[in-house]
């Protein structure tokens, strides 16, 4: 009796599952580019995806930022130094770090210029002042980056086609506020944070904004029972 429930099952989910998009229209967005872009100079974090719904479902929920990094060439051939602005609810932070760019591919480095670890792959877009970037971490991300602090919704659109031909959740779309010098700091040493309010900010963000996480929650919990009835399925035979 189970056994015939889960095929029954794995069948109405099939048919209920959302259509992928054209398999040539994702060969192309998959593709690494050719020649990578010059990236020196300013950038804006435009959307985000991941293979996990969740994660960037509560990063933009709870902390609604803006994020820009600006990017330099140092001395050493195909070295950059990129500094990320991480805007709050009108507190700021920044980090420094270093990577190396090669063909396709962006690699964080040491002090020494050494490989330290992630690398974020460069995929193809049509937007002419865009660079995509899929990191692969422990939770993989596909980030959309744009010299502009908005995109047209042609633009927004082949983003999450990129991330639907992945399989990853849908795009969040980042706050476009990109203020970073009128602003208290969050940096360690800053005495200046009111945390209570910020954190009370955080709270009523997700009380008004609760569906999105809670859609994501409830998808990855159908798509566990979906591969839990897949398995089941093919006990069958």
């Amino acid at each position: 009796m189970m056994k015939t429930l889960c095929v029954v099952a794995v069948v109405v989910l099939s048919l209920t599952s959302v259509c992928q998009p054209a398999p040539l229209a994702c060969d192309k967005l998959l593709t690494k580019v050719d020649k990578s872009p010059d990236l020196s100079g300013r950038w804006y974090l435009i959307a985000m995806s991941s293979d996990v719904c969740l994660i960037p479902v509560l990063f933009n929920v709870i902390f609604w930022p803006s994020i820009a990094v600006d990017i330099a060439a140092k001395a050493t051939p195909n070295i950059y130094e990129d500094n990320f602005k991480l805007n709050i609810y009108g507190y700021c932070a920044s980090e420094t770090e270093s990577f190396l760019l090669q063909n396709n591919t962006m690699f964080d480095v040491d002090e020494n210029n050494a490989l330290s670890g992630d690398k974020e792959v460069l995929l193809q877009t049509g937007c002419s002042d865009c660079f995509v970037a899929k990191e692969e971490d422990t939770v993989d991300t596909l980030l959309l980056f744009s010299r502009r602090k908005t995109l047209s919704a042609e633009e927004l659109k082949e983003f999450e086609t990129q991330a639907e031909c992945l399989g990853w959740s849908k795009p969040q779309i980042l706050n476009t506020d990109h203020e970073y010098e009128k602003c208290k700091s969050l940096d360690d040493d800053a005495t200046d944070v009111d945390f209570s309010a910020l954190k009370n900010t955080m709270y009523q963000q997700l009380q008004t904004k609760y569906r999105e996480p809670l859609q994501c929650f409830t998808g990855d919990l159908l798509n566990s029972v979906f591969e839990w009835l897949k398995e089941e399925w093919n006990d069958l035979w």
